[in-house]
């Protein structure tokens, strides 16, 4: 059960973090679980050199899926879109000392738009207000908008890391339950 539901559940709680609406209590969940397999794989198998190998495994399941998918949505269904920003908000400097900056936008066609926000690289600051800018936009509102100069060239590598990441996250639970079992018949 853990080397098989645990790379499942990850990648689908990853997965939902693309719709900024789930993304916070997604990720926490996924933190969680990751915690809790975390523990499981320890109790099958309490040597602590299986907990490293499992704790980057599950970072990487937890971590990758989300933009992967997020990038893969826009890649394939994303369209073309003007909107106009309204107001941009920034927050305190981050660890690169800029300050990081988000817009709010609208449609300049008017329509409803899902998540009208633009986060850090495509927001640089109060100049941008009253703008017309052109953003890539899923048309059912599953992620949000990105800048026309999204690079997508990671995405094969992505789906095989989450891939690779996911059978090898298999093996070592099953590595370690079978590596538990011959040392208790043996005993």
């Amino acid at each position: 059960m853990l080397a098989v539901l645990t790379p499942l559940v990850l990648v689908g709680l990853s997965a939902l973090t693309a719709d900024p609406d789930y993304a916070t209590p997604c990720m926490i969940a996924g933190v969680v679980m990751l915690i809790v397999a975390l523990m499981v794989l320890m109790t099958v198998r309490p040597n602590g050199w299986w907990l490293v190998p499992g704790i980057l495994l599950g970072v990487v399941l937890v971590a990758v899926p989300g933009a992967v998918l997020k990038g893969e949505v826009l890649l394939h269904r994303g369209v073309r879109t003007n909107v106009v920003v309204t107001a941009a908000h920034h927050g305190r400097p981050g660890k690169d000392g800029r300050v990081h900056w988000t817009c709010d936008i609208r449609r300049a066609d008017g329509k409803p738009l899902a998540h009208a926000v633009l986060q850090d690289a495509d927001c640089w600051g109060q100049s941008q207000v009253g703008t017309t800018e052109t953003v890539i936009v899923d048309p059912d509102g599953w992620t949000g908008p990105v800048s026309t100069d999204q690079d997508y060239s990671g995405l094969g590598v992505g789906v095989g890391v989450v891939g690779a990441a996911a059978a090898l996250w298999a093996l070592l639970a099953l590595a370690a339950a079978r590596r538990t079992v011959r040392l208790r018949t043996a005993g």
